[in-house]
């Protein structure tokens, strides 16, 4: 093989190696960037879905307390019939599943869910959860108990108030909430094709998911997923730290946050699957600059490598003529006319004086 084919062939060897290696780097940095950009999007979108909710929240709680005000005004005594007519005319624009209201002292409990309001038979409202919260927080809240409501298969909170009356509490007043509106507008917020939002409770139970049936019941997923969370919120990192997870074999990315006002963790998770075709087309990109600038770097090579060994030629040749002198095949040699200051040049130089020498 001839040198001047040779040192290219030899240097493009290095040279796509460090491609490749430069290639790699760019797509793993692209990749990276492409997640960070995805966690910073996702952590926007959680941000507004977080607004939102405590919007939805507080819209209910804040009727809580006009209701409150308004039962309390009634006389000390058990008012069944003016709790009854406020609560029938309250409960059509309270948008909540049904309202009632529980009195301290008998522990009767007025229930509007249908088309009348009604005292329910054999029941202590005093008993519940939800009631004891009432006295223990002194202030409107969203019970911790979150369950199914029987008839609509929804999942169902319980919001309330407690009523004060001269600094005394004289019963509670409360509604059930549907999460039917609230689901449906979390769940539609999409940041990508795959990307979905749910949410978990301290006792690791979905409270807000696609799959209606996983719906606060526990899930590993949610364990595996927390205890990332937990650790990257441990660190105290300043920039966002999504959590990589797998779920049902599926590799994901998650980017959660904290809803201190329940104790709920909310996360936006997508599959890794959604930067495919982003990374594909940038391996493109990257394998068509790469062949160019190979074939353009190699080129330009050749033609500076050639165009350098130029002197090889008429060295070959110089050597050539001494060669038959020495052998006395031919009478004199030519002189070879390279004037380059390079080893070519000084190796001609040498040549050419070995010629005077000989020839004399």
């Amino acid at each position: 093989m001839k040198l001047t084919n040779k040192i290219p062939l030899l240097i493009s060897v290095p040279l796509i190696v460090c491609f490749i290696v430069l290639g790699v780097a760019n797509y793993s940095s692209s990749k990276s960037n492409a997640i960070s950009y995805s966690a910073e999007g996702k952590k926007h979108m959680l941000d507004f879905a977080l607004k939102y909710v405590d919007s939805f929240f507080d819209s209910r709680l804040s009727f809580m307390d006009k209701f409150a005000e308004l039962v309390k005004d009634y006389d000390i005594e058990f008012d069944e019939t003016s709790i009854k007519r406020e609560i029938d005319e309250l409960h059509s624009v309270s948008g909540l599943m049904a309202l009632f209201y529980v009195d301290a002292q008998t522990g009767k409990t007025i229930y509007k869910a249908g088309e009348k309001s009604q005292i329910l038979p054999d029941f202590d409202g005093r008993t519940r959860p939800w009631y004891k919260e009432a006295i223990e927080h002194k202030s409107a809240d969203v019970a911790e108990e979150i369950y199914i409501d029987i008839q609509t298969k929804e999942v169902v909170a319980t919001v309330f108030a407690p009523v004060f009356r001269n600094n005394r509490l004289v019963g509670v007043v409360g509604g059930d909430l549907s999460f039917a509106e609230l689901k449906k507008n979390i769940l539609s917020i999409k940041y990508s094709p795959t990307n979905a939002i749910f949410a978990y409770d301290k006792n690791h139970k979905f409270i807000l998911q696609e799959n209606a049936e996983l719906e606060l019941k526990k899930h590993d997923v949610i364990g595996i997923v927390d205890k990332l969370y937990i650790a990257a919120k441990n660190r105290k990192a300043t920039n966002i730290k999504p959590v990589e997870y797998v779920y049902n074999g599926v590799p994901k990315i998650a980017v959660c946050s904290t809803y201190n006002k329940l104790n709920w963790t909310f996360c936006t998770t997508n599959e890794y699957s959604d930067y495919d075709a982003s990374l594909k087309e940038l391996i493109k990109d990257n394998l068509l600059m790469f062949l160019v600038s190979l074939v353009a770097i190699l080129a330009l090579l050749i033609l500076l490598i050639r165009r350098s060994l130029e002197p090889i030629k008429l060295i070959q040749k110089g050597l050539r003529e001494v060669f038959a002198l020495v052998n006395h095949e031919r009478d004199t040699a030519n002189k070879i006319d390279v004037k380059t200051k390079d080893e070519f040049g000084e190796m001609a130089k040498a040549i050419n004086e070995n010629i005077e020498k000989t020839v004399k």
